[in-house]
């Protein structure tokens, strides 16, 4: 494929200061997510592998935090970072298929804008870095076929080895993929460098499996009990809804044209990475994941289709314009869903609302936050319940105190504790996901437990005596209203106790 067209720097300068103006308007209201401090502590036992992810998230927070700390505008501003990234590659993704500058104005809107991508680039989770891999594997996969170099397809290894290492869901791509080759480009598998590249991404990941044998494929028991059922922080459970929802409902003028020219394209690379992504997006929605998995794909899908626009709107100037200015302001609006740039107050006063407007008269009580904005309901509280446990940690005299030890029930609450704590506790175990494993050894004969049941602790305990009972507002319903419990004297032994407080799914 040629390089006709060039880079659009005041494009690329209107990304950037759009990212970094957001970053600057989230600011520090809305604090830790609890998969940022569950993160955090999986730095702080670095591994090959964990029970529920590869080990790319803690490998980086390891790095990141040992230069330059684990404060919130850190990890922030890295993702911010990785955001900048997407969006950049993604315009250029379309430069190299001849996009102009309204092809890459569209597509910059749409990444930068859509909720499915702002939500997960204003975080810093395995889910932003996986954008990026996806990102770079599709820059890198048009390069090559419209230049054969084989640099760019073992680049190509190196990316998807790095993907693999962070998160599981890029194997879709990779059957898609061969099923589009299969039907478009047989010659390239007979290609020494292709098969090059599956090795060095097979290398790459080979300590991560290394890691699963060693441990009994624990990842296997997590993917079963996750499809079970869906998890509490997801409102949109139907994948293709969540889709159309979180991509900003306008931007299908956008990306549905691009899906079907991407399959009857005459142009051979945009119809063989159209009918991958297709099939790809057909292999996710068949499946059932969770809707962010596919996110990745619709920066190809609105690429075809910002392409499609600036053909059709070629000689339009005041429509090509007027179009472009519209998507953007949709975009704008769709901001404060997908981003915790509002005060606290403003989106408790828009959960009201849209709790008022489902029931059909005005509420007396505040609506669950969690209830409409479980992404931003994850944020808060953490500093209040660490507060909660050191009180009631602080009260158990001093001669008893160091025997006591602390026992969560979800990982976002044994996060908080261990991060939050200002060194005031010990540290923090569960039986949730990756601590169970980490948790090998320890007996629990007296602790203080955060977030258990009281008929599952009555059943573990001679002696259980309610603390406190914690609540708060604008977090998750499993926060508020936890028990925080002393109990003591198991009834079981040490590993029947561990078992019956593991949980390989989330809550």
């Amino acid at each position: 494929m040629t390089d006709r067209s060039t880079a659009s720097y005041p494009l690329w300068a209107f990304c950037i200061a759009v990212k970094l103006v957001i970053f600057a308007a989230a600011g520090r209201e809305y604090g830790y997510l609890s998969d940022e401090l569950y993160f955090l502590d999986a730095a702080g036992h670095l591994a090959a592998g964990y029970v529920d992810f590869p080990p790319m998230i803690a490998w980086v927070l390891a790095a990141l935090t040992g230069l330059f700390g684990s404060d919130l505008l850190v990890l922030r501003g890295f993702a911010c970072l990785l955001g900048i990234g997407v969006t950049l590659i993604s315009v250029d993704i379309v430069r190299l298929l001849g996009g102009r500058s309204t092809a890459q104005w569209l597509t910059a809107v749409v990444v930068l804008f859509a909720p499915a991508f702002l939500s997960v680039q204003s975080i810093l989770t395995m889910n932003v870095l996986d954008q990026l891999w996806w990102a770079a594997g599709f820059w890198l996969l048009i390069r090559y076929l419209g230049t054969d170099r084989a640099v760019f397809v073992y680049g190509l290894g190196v990316i998807y080895g790095l993907a693999l290492l962070t998160k599981l869901a890029i194997p879709a791509w990779f059957l898609a993929l061969a099923a589009a080759v299969l039907v478009y480009r047989r010659d390239l598998l007979t290609r020494r460098e292709v098969w090059g590249a599956v090795v060095i991404m097979i290398v790459l990941f080979s300590p991560f499996l290394s890691w699963q044998i060693g441990n009994d494929w624990p990842f296997i028991d997590f993917v079963r009990a996750y499809n079970a059922e869906s998890p509490e922080a997801m409102v949109i459970d139907q994948p293709l809804f969540g889709l159309i929802t979180t991509m900003n409902p306008p931007f299908i003028l956008i990306w549905l044209p691009g899906l079907i020219y991407g399959l009857i394209a005459v142009n051979p690379v945009i119809r063989l990475l159209g009918t991958a992504a297709a099939i790809c997006l057909a292999l996710f929605l068949l499946a059932g994941v969770k809707f962010y998995f596919a996110t990745p794909l619709f920066i190809l899908f609105s690429g075809f289709g910002a392409l499609l626009w600036e053909r059709w709107l070629d000689a339009r100037t005041g429509l090509r314009r007027g179009f472009v200015v519209g998507m953007a302001a949709s975009g704008l609006m769709s901001i404060p869903i997908a981003a915790p740039v509002l005060p606290p107050a403003i989106l408790q006063q828009a959960a009201d609302f849209i709790r008022d407007g489902e029931q059909g008269r005005q509420g007396t009580e505040p609506a669950p936050m969690g209830r409409y904005f479980p992404h931003f309901a994850e944020m808060h509280a953490w500093p209040e319940l660490t507060a909660a446990v050191v009180r009631q940690y602080q009260a158990i005299p001093g001669t008893e105190r160091t025997d006591v030890k602390l026992l969560a029930a979800f990982f976002g609450q044994a996060g908080a504790l261990n991060q939050l704590d200002g060194g005031r506790l010990p540290v923090a175990q569960s039986g949730h996901v990756n601590y169970h494993l980490w948790n090998r050894g320890e007996t629990f004969e007296d602790v203080i437990a955060i977030g258990f049941a009281a008929e599952l602790l009555d059943s573990l305990f001679e002696e259980v005596t309610v603390l406190e009972t914690f609540t708060c507002r604008r977090c998750m319903a499993r926060e508020n209203g936890l028990i925080i419990a002393r109990a003591r004297t198991p009834k079981v032994s040490p590993e029947a106790l561990r078992e019956q407080i593991r949980r390989y799914y989330f809550f």
